[in-house]
């Protein structure tokens, strides 16, 4: 993508040139963004396994399996916290996988997931976990008996946070043909992007702990959304090009 078009979509948020092109360097010594030619830009080796996080909510309810009660734990006691930013990464890599904290240093997720054990901590490592992270598969008599690991997720909050984001889609929906362009498509990045965080910040639960129905239908929701407003970001980046070309 060329600079200029990261400078468009900028201007929908009142970003300065100035500031997206400071970013966008401030990105690339960070490994999220590499340059293949002057000015233009694309996604970097740091931030290729975050954007393929990102991409995976279409087909993420492929990932689940049916539960026998086993739990995936990983040990993390002994990888210290001082390295504050590499605690920020270890933990965000764990809420991007569904981890909880039982204990301080223990995370852990229901294994239910069609993956084997190994990729999903490959998944960890690709986020960020540093590789001296300890998997353990652990049954639920194995648990701590002093926690409730099914506590770890609460099930009300989260079923009232799936109606909230069906509701926001549908509205939204129904508001962007009434919308400018610009307006469209600022309204449409805002809202998808803030539904799609949640499906991929998605623990995943089984049935046993969450309304499985209620979260297919966030997601068949959301679906639907991003393919009513494909036409307009394609119209967007459209509109932009051949402003250029007159140029």
């Amino acid at each position: 993508m060329p600079v200029g078009q990261l400078i468009r979509w900028g201007s929908l948020f009142d970003h300065a040139p100035a500031t997206i092109r400071v970013t966008a360097g401030r990105l690339m010594k960070q490994g999220l963004l590499e340059s293949t030619d002057r000015g233009i830009y694309r996604i970097g080796q740091v931030g290729k396994a975050l954007q393929e996080t990102a991409a995976a909510w279409i087909s993420i309810l492929d990932r689940i399996g049916a539960w026998d009660g086993q739990w995936l734990c990983v040990h993390t006691s002994h990888l210290g916290r001082t390295d504050k930013t590499a605690v920020r990464t270890r933990e965000r890599a764990f809420r991007l996988m569904g981890f909880e904290q039982l204990v301080a240093g223990l995370w852990c997720r229901p294994a239910n997931l069609v993956e084997p054990a190994s990729v999903s901590l490959n998944r960890l490592i690709a986020l960020g976990l540093e590789r001296g992270a300890v998997l353990l598969h652990m049954q639920g008599a194995d648990m701590c008996a002093d926690v409730d690991a099914h506590r770890l997720w609460l099930r009300e909050p989260r079923e009232d946070q799936y109606r909230k984001m069906i509701g926001l889609l549908e509205a939204s929906q129904q508001r962007l043909a009434h919308l400018d362009l610009g307006s469209a498509m600022q309204e449409s990045f805002l809202v998808g992007e803030h539904v799609i965080r949640q499906i991929n910040a998605d623990p995943l639960l089984p049935e046993e702990m969450i309304d499985t129905a209620l979260r297919m239908q966030m997601i068949s929701t959301m679906q639907s959304y991003d393919a009513h407003c494909h036409p307009l970001w394609v119209a967007f980046r459209d509109h932009y090009q051949n402003n250029q070309a007159s140029d």
